[in-house]
């Protein structure tokens, strides 16, 4: 499972796992600052809004050349991008400082205790090889292409809507990529839309992507598995799954994908 669907919402799995491993940790906190000193319980909830900021701050700043052409896209924390070895230290130097040495202890079993958690959630059997289908879809021309065609090279394909907002904001930013890195192969399959509707919105936005593809029947979607869009899945040059990433991309996380393509 990649996402965990409430409604019409789906959250990345990855998410939740993090956030109940967070909880867990502060659960804990909270029983110790009853059982054994109170200052544990806002150490918890300070040391976790730290380490949020710092796994964030360190985040942009590894991609720095990537936001200081955009400042405020630091504030997009909706669209991912958190360096945890950041959090750790963060959070870690924080605790450091304000709490008594003879509390360390405590707050490293909080500490254990979320990793415990996240720990369990990663454990599992290994995944089932997902290779890219053997789907014919069509340009906004017509033209029939079958995705298997495009083996070969590293491939970026993107599942996604004109209804859908977060599709529409990062869109722009993917189809300059797609033309800033040539080595990789971007395709954008529009899903359970038409010619006229796609085109109309490409037209509006000014947009001329390359390989914009047609999929009135959301077969991509059931193939692949898509849970909400957009969804972005990254195959290698034999066609292989590597990556997918729910939801609304930055560019400085579609770039880290790129490089793990490479």
């Amino acid at each position: 499972m990649d996402a965990l669907q409430l409604g019409p919402f789906a959250i990345p799995w990855a998410r939740v796992q993090a956030a109940l491993a967070l909880l867990a940790g502060v659960v804990v906190a909270e029983a110790l600052a009853r059982k054994v000193d109170k200052r544990l319980a806002p150490w918890a909830y300070n040391a976790l809004l730290v380490g949020l900021l710092g796994a964030r701050l360190g985040f942009v700043l590894e991609n720095l050349s990537v936001y200081a052409r955009d400042p405020l896209s630091v504030l997009y924390v909706w669209q991912g991008g958190f360096d945890p070895l950041w959090g750790i230290l963060a959070s870690g130097g924080y605790t450091l400082m304000v709490l008594p040495k003879h509390l360390w202890r405590y707050a490293l079993v909080a500490a254990l205790s979320a990793g415990l958690v996240a720990g369990l959630f990663l454990r599992g059997g290994a995944r089932q090889e997902v290779g890219l289908p053997a789907l014919t879809l069509t340009t906004l021309g017509g033209t029939p292409v079958n995705l298997k065609d495009f083996r070969g090279k590293p491939l970026v394909l993107n599942a996604w809507a004109t209804w859908c907002p977060p599709c529409r904001r990062e869109l722009p930013m993917m189809v300059r990529v797609s033309r800033e890195n040539p080595e990789v192969r971007f395709a954008f399959v529009s899903q359970g839309e038409g010619p006229a509707v796609v085109r109309s919105f490409l037209e509006q936005e000014g947009l001329a992507a390359d390989w914009v593809l047609l999929d009135p029947e959301t077969r991509l979607s059931q193939a692949l598995g898509v849970q909400g869009l957009p969804t972005t899945f990254f195959f290698d040059g034999e066609g292989r799954l590597v990556a997918r990433h729910l939801g609304e991309l930055s560019e400085a996380l579609l770039l880290g994908y790129l490089r793990v393509l490479r």
